[in-house]
């Protein structure tokens, strides 16, 4: 696989035309000329940001003849509240694991038909079933990854934070070291930062209990003074430009920044991490679902789930395309964790009634 720092759009082209010759048996397809009102031309996707390569959009335009209007959110919770707030006219939305188990629960998403995505069949053996969506009826996974840390190695080793750059390992209790305070960032999402401080303290991230979840809402409000912003979408430009040096991170966000800040490193926190797998999902309510099986099936290209992989430096969950994922990411145990390590992470279920104790802790938390 090309070097993503040298993959041009020309070679984007190139490399997704001769993988869609290769599965259509060397006939291009053209899906949107057969529609006739312009606004059929249009697929809608609401998507987290900084999750595709930048020429993914416009060659799926060029090859449909269709234009694409592309939103975004920072949060699970910000997707679902968007949808219940009227969001109807979205095609393609991006909800992670535990979230598509709560959509489903709201009668939001449609069934998949899998015969008209013959794509699937690229997926690695452990996605193509799932506890949050047994059979895939309703999700077609993308990429997965983990929350973790983000950090400024150059701060860390002259503060002593980090004593040695080849044994970078840090816990989550690092948030609250007086060092780093105001240069430190935490996601804009209740179920991790929640979660990281139940983490912190030897519980689940998916912990029900009333009295345990207050806990760790306390313990991040005495944390909060050090806090220099609570961001998802910006995290990427906070930690590039030097303002933060520590954030709450998504992976692949952590190396998307080190692409413009080679002083920037991830790592998965000793005491455990959430971990997270986010999918394709087409709404019950879905104006252009032809188009939204079509864009499903060709993020599952193999040259066009590579080269988003290499841009965006998240773990995919397509095998075909893994294959052509550049080394120094597949062979990254931050970004594809060993089984030692994943065996301290843990996947965001969902919490039925308990979803409004975290929303209620992470507004009192917000608003202390």
């Amino acid at each position: 696989m090309t070097d993503e720092k040298s993959l041009n759009r020309r070679q984007f082209i190139s490399q997704c035309s001769a993988a869609l010759l290769a599965l259509s048996g060397g006939t291009t397809l053209m899906g949107c000329t057969s529609q006739n009102d312009a606004d059929e031309r249009q697929l809608n996707i609401l998507n987290w940001a900084d999750y595709l390569h930048p020429d993914a959009i416009p060659e799926f335009e060029k090859r449909y003849s269709c234009k694409v209007v592309y939103d975004t959110f920072a949060s699970n919770e910000a997707l679902m509240a968007k949808l219940q707030a009227g969001g109807s006219r979205y095609d393609i939305i991006v909800p992670s694991s535990y979230m598509v188990k709560q959509l489903h629960k709201l009668d939001i998403l449609a069934a998949l038909d899998h015969e008209r995505l013959p794509g699937l069949g690229n997926l690695l053996p452990r996605f193509r079933n799932s506890a949050f969506d047994p059979g895939l009826k309703h999700c077609v996974p993308y990429t997965w990854g983990t929350t973790g840390i983000g950090f400024s190695l150059k701060q860390f080793t002259a503060s002593g934070a980090i004593k040695s750059s080849s044994n970078l390992s840090l816990p989550w209790e690092i948030f609250w070291d007086k060092r780093f305070s105001q240069r430190m960032t935490l996601l804009d999402d209740g179920r991790e930062v929640i979660g990281m401080a139940l983490k912190l303290a030897g519980h689940s991230y998916n912990t029900q209990d009333e009295a345990t979840i207050g806990a760790a809402r306390n313990v991040l409000i005495a944390q909060k003074p050090l806090t220099m912003c609570y961001t998802s979408d910006q995290v990427i430009v906070e930690l590039a430009s030097g303002d933060s040096f520590l954030s709450q991170v998504f992976s692949g966000d952590a190396y998307q920044a080190r692409r413009d800040n080679d002083d920037i490193r991830y790592v998965i926190p000793s005491n455990g991490a959430s971990i997270w797998t986010d999918n394709f999902c087409i709404p019950k309510t879905a104006p252009h679902v032809d188009l939204a099986y079509k864009w499903i099936n060709y993020m599952l290209e193999p040259a066009v789930a590579a080269a988003c992989a290499n841009f965006t430096n998240y773990a995919i969950a397509n095998e075909t395309a893994w294959k052509l994922v550049d080394s120094s990411l597949r062979n990254d145990p931050n970004l594809y964790p060993p089984e030692s390590v994943m065996e301290r992470c843990e996947e965001l279920g969902e919490l039925g009634p308990a979803i409004f104790i975290y929303d209620r802790m992470w507004t009192e938390l917000k608003c202390a």
